[in-house]
């Protein structure tokens, strides 16, 4: 059995905010060649977000896939593991939403589907794997995020186990991404044959890294790169191997005089010496050693005098790519607090819902719903499932328009709203929407039937209102601006406020009185008041 993964480290944020009923919660998990890592961020509905919470943990998927091309056993149960640790800890910093994605030990790797299907099928959890160019941009956007880019190109670096990725931006676009497959595990396991490392080993590793960044370096080269920023736990560690030195405005940097001086000890170390050296990460002391030739290398052709270290990387710009794809769902939510209206709404839209005449319908209903409350006797949770069950009935156009009443029903049933209210009140929405038009409810239909008597009622009263309203707004041009009804000992009157000729709205509603007057037991009589 594989042995289980050490805990993982947590980064508390004090005093955690609360989730906001307008704003979004989101877990981006990176399932990288050394680390899985996950940050938790709240997102506002402006599409700005804010870093709550950063986890970590060592799963090492890269040692053996790299040359191997095949993830091991253990590094699959490890990854496994921390990801449902990892599920564990966003959902109860609740989080609405878990982006995962996956780089190059997975993307490369010829079992890299295990480990996505066990994701989904034991966690729930699935995982998109990302190209090399898109690992490049997430990487930009992720930086862009956190630092001032300006109108000047910066140089980004990014170091990880499988994969190394350049890119050149400003705050406006990346103007270059590059990926190349130099990541520390990779070259760890290709060219690292003896410990030290011998010199005829630094030789091919060094020449290998100028091959393959020749055109890389050639292209930054027409670039006038106003700063290099480094991102990635490989960097991280080099920065505090080198003594953690600061620029005025607080950032990491990687100052050249101090990395050579450390270089030099690295490439001639063997393990026992490497563990001598403070700030060097235990898991990283078979890596080490290429990334740190990498950098000597990267130095030396770039000319500059340090590196300045970023936090954010992939995983923010997971977020902010999530942010940017899904920026009308998030203005929603600011449209639209209430978690359980804003779901109903978004159904409506998911399903290209008539907007303009669900709205019409849905205000009509509530009004007749409000006029006629000493008829029907409902109160405010009942008159709530009638307005949703407006907003949904004609979503069934989305299948088709014949038997659309009875799509809008499989829809509302199928579409996620449990999520935000009991099956019971999804039931109720349903059959209200069912029964907007042709046969009205009846005992001989399976679901109807298998209602209580309570929840039947709501839906006799809903359907009454949702027909009248539907049919005065038959035309779909809003004809009625207003009603008002004067209750009778055996009739309602409802005085229709119109805008303009409203013969086909009294139509349609009449030819749907029926069943209203059978349930409120009184008759139904509509008068039309021009303005």
């Amino acid at each position: 059995m594989a042995a289980l993964s050490p805990k993982p480290r947590i980064k508390p944020i004090p005093h955690m905010p609360p989730a906001g009923r307008d704003s979004l919660r989101i877990a981006a998990i990176d399932v990288g060649s050394n680390s899985v890592h996950m940050i938790v961020a709240q997102v506002d509905a402006d599409g700005g977000f804010t870093t709550l919470w950063r986890m970590k943990e060592m799963v090492g998927l890269g040692r053996i896939s790299f040359p191997s091309r095949r993830l091991s056993a253990d590094a699959i149960e490890r990854a496994i593991n921390t990801l449902g640790r990892f599920k564990q800890a966003a959902l109860q910093r609740q989080c609405e939403k878990i982006v995962t994605v996956a780089t190059s030990a997975v993307r490369e790797a010829t079992n890299g589907g295990d480990l996505i299907e066990r994701a989904r099928r034991e966690l729930k959890l699935y995982i998109k794997v990302v190209s090399a160019r898109e690992e490049a941009r997430l990487i930009y956007l992720g930086v862009r995020h956190s630092t001032p880019l300006g109108n000047r190109p910066h140089l980004l670096i990014d170091i990880g186990g499988g994969s190394v990725e350049l890119t050149v931006g400003n705050e406006t676009e990346p103007l270059m991404l590059e990926s190349r497959k130099l990541g520390a595990a990779r070259m760890t396991a290709q060219f690292v044959k003896s410990d030290p490392l011998n010199k005829a080993d630094r030789i091919l590793l060094r020449s290998h890294y100028e091959k393959e960044l020749r055109d890389v370096l050639q292209s930054v080269g027409k670039f006038t790169i106003a700063e290099v920023l480094g991102t990635s736990g490989t960097l991280e560690n080099i920065a505090a191997m080198c003594g953690g030195e600061t620029d005025g405005e607080g950032h990491r940097l990687i100052v050249r005089k101090r990395f050579d001086k450390l270089a030099r000890q690295l490439l001639k170390s063997d393990a026992a010496e490497r563990e001598t050296i403070g700030g060097l990460d235990d898991q990283r002391k078979e890596q080490i050693v290429c990334a740190v030739a990498l950098v000597s290398y990267l130095f030396e052709q770039l000319g500059v005098k340090h590196i300045r270290l970023c936090d954010a990387a992939l995983r923010e710009g997971i977020v902010m790519d999530y942010v940017s794809r899904h920026a009308p769902q998030l203005q929603v939510r600011r449209d639209i607090p209430d978690p359980r209206r804003r779901a109903v709404f978004d159904v409506a839209r998911r399903f290209d819902w008539h907007e303009r005449h669900s709205t019409q319908v849905a205000r009509l209903t509530l009004r007749l719903f409000d006029e006629l409350r000493g008829v029907h006797d409902m109160n405010d949770a009942e008159r709530e499932l009638i307005e949703y069950a407006a907003l949904l009935h004609d979503i069934g156009w989305h299948i088709s328009p014949d038997g659309h009443h009875k799509h809008s029903m499989y829809l509302i049933e199928n579409s996620g709203l449990e999520d935000f209210m009991s099956q019971a009140e999804v039931q109720i929405i349903a059959n209200i929407a069912r029964y907007h038009r042709k046969a009205p409810p009846t005992v001989s239909h399976k679901r109807y039937r298998l209602m209580n008597r309570i929840d039947r009622r709501i839906v006799d009263v809903g359907t009454a209102l949702l027909r009248i309203a539907d049919g005065l707004d038959r035309s779909h041009q809003s004809v009625v601006t207003d009603l008002k009804c004067r209750v009778g000992e055996k009739a309602v009157g409802v005085t229709l406020s119109v805008r303009a000729d409203s013969e086909l709205e009294l139509w349609g509603a009449t030819r749907k009185s029926a069943y209203f007057e059978e349930t409120m037991g009184k008759r139904l009589e509509l008068i039309t008041k021009q303005p």
